[in-house]
């Protein structure tokens, strides 16, 4: 199919890169659509602005592709969790600060340099000004601030891997514990669809104070390096498969319990997946109490689908992998 392009050499080239993130039977129905916007919008521009406005296009192209747009349930899913995932996030990066200031204090009377000040002082200052963002509804502020936090949790867990003379496992799967979440929530919060985050209101104040406080308390009964386990096993199981069950609940159009599973799985997948082979002694011995749990998930989401299922092609979440419509598109 033969579409309306720009006659520019830029933008053409642009366009038709940006293009391409789109699914082939988007762009056969919808491709003329989107290049006559595109060569309006970048008619007399630059070239930043062209670029911009190609990254655009690819940017949503990408969520049609995955099926994570305002109008699909993933987005929609994704949208309703964003505030807990962004309050879960604050509450699990104060507590470290909260439970333990006195360490921090000792740290800072060892080396009172500006270096140690920064790096003790920034990580309670930044969740405070995630959950300040997330309150206020400012989601570009809660995108950038959770960004940085992932940054930071990245380099922690470089450090875990590169800095041991010898490759260290369980080092590396503690840190993993302490540092995934916020690379998780940073990037849900990235998949989640824009024009469906919630505005400010005491609601979604609310919401987020809560997750917050709730975040707080999962991160404080995990306890991350505290080789008595304050928490047995079947509770971490529990804190793994209790969410994963409600995200399965968005087979069925169920949104809300399917948010919630989400919020609480980004908190708490990495946590009891190591606290699980830690205490179970490592992969093998896990593995007999893990291959039934594992087909029973299976079983649960098969379940689920099918009651879900009916009143068209793909059924009520026929939308989960990219049924969208592309309704109220804007390159602007």
């Amino acid at each position: 199919m033969t579409m309306t392009t720009p006659t520019m050499g830029a933008p053409s080239t642009a366009l038709r890169a940006a293009l391409q993130f789109y699914p082939p039977r988007y762009r056969r129905e919808r491709g003329e659509e989107l290049a006559a916007v595109f060569a309006d919008t970048t008619a007399e521009a630059g070239r930043s602005a062209v670029a911009r406005e190609a990254f655009d296009l690819a940017a949503y192209g990408l969520r049609v592709r995955l099926g994570l747009t305002g109008s699909s349930l993933a987005g929609r899913v994704l949208a309703l969790a964003a505030p807990m995932v962004a309050g879960a996030l604050a509450g699990a990066a104060l507590v470290p600060w909260v439970s333990d200031a006195e360490r921090a204090a000792r740290r800072l009377t060892w080396d009172p340099s500006y270096t140690t000040y920064a790096l003790t002082i920034a990580p309670p200052v930044i969740a405070l000004l995630l959950a300040v963002a997330v309150v206020t509804g400012r989601w570009t502020a809660v995108r950038v601030i959770s960004l940085l936090q992932a940054v930071s949790a990245l380099f922690v867990l470089a450090q875990a891997v590169v800095l041991p003379p010898e490759f260290d496992l369980w080092g590396v799967g503690d840190s993993s514990v302490a540092t995934m979440p916020f690379v998780l929530g940073a990037l849900l919060l990235a998949a989640a669809p824009t024009e469906l985050l919630p505005r400010a209101s005491w609601r979604s104040g609310g919401l987020a104070l809560a997750s917050v406080l709730g975040g707080g308390l999962l991160v404080a009964l995990q306890h991350w390096g505290d080789s008595t386990f304050p928490l047995d096993m079947q509770w971490f199981a529990a804190l793994l498969i209790g969410p994963l069950l409600l995200t399965f609940t968005a087979l069925r159009g169920r949104v809300l319990p399917a948010a919630v599973g989400v919020a609480v799985l980004s908190l708490t997948m990495f946590a009891g997946l190591f606290n699980i082979w830690r205490e179970g002694r490592g992969f093998w011995h896990v593995l007999p109490m893990a291959a039934p749990v594992l087909l029973l998930l299976v079983a649960a989401a098969v379940a689920m689908r099918r009651i879900g299922a009916g009143g068209g092609p793909g059924g009520r979440f026929g939308g989960w992998f990219g049924g969208d419509s592309g309704k109220g598109r804007s390159l602007a």
